[in-house]
């Protein structure tokens, strides 16, 4: 996944989806994502230092108009002035640490990768 943002800017948010698989109870799944503690942490590709560590993030919860039953759910970041004042290309994970300790990384099927321009 590719995100694009220019250079001291802090718009647009990052968003990532959480896709419904159908593997669990969706309602119980979003019930503990609720109440764990979301970070995001990213790293310049090339020298592998960390530029942001567990900066907080947000769910969002987006309703379809045309079909009430199938919500939608999102991480969401915004980015400081500070977190995108240098150019480059960036790997970003999110992490959530749920109540038990639990830890999941994601994005799981693919590298999400921050371009700031």
């Amino acid at each position: 996944m590719e995100f694009f943002i220019r250079q001291g800017a802090t718009d647009p948010i990052l968003k990532m989806r959480l896709i419904d698989d159908g593997k669990n109870d969706k309602s119980s799944f979003n019930d503990l994502l609720e109440n764990a503690t979301i970070t995001f942490d990213m790293f310049d590709v090339k020298t592998n230092e960390y530029s942001i560590l567990g900066s907080s993030c947000l769910l969002s919860l987006r309703t379809k108009l045309f079909n009430q039953t199938t919500d939608e759910l999102y991480i969401t970041h915004r980015f400081t002035v500070e977190q995108t004042s240098i150019k480059g290309r960036f790997e970003g994970t999110i992490t959530v640490t749920f109540e038990d300790s639990n830890i999941l990384i994601l994005p799981i099927r693919e590298k999400l990768y921050i371009n700031i321009i």
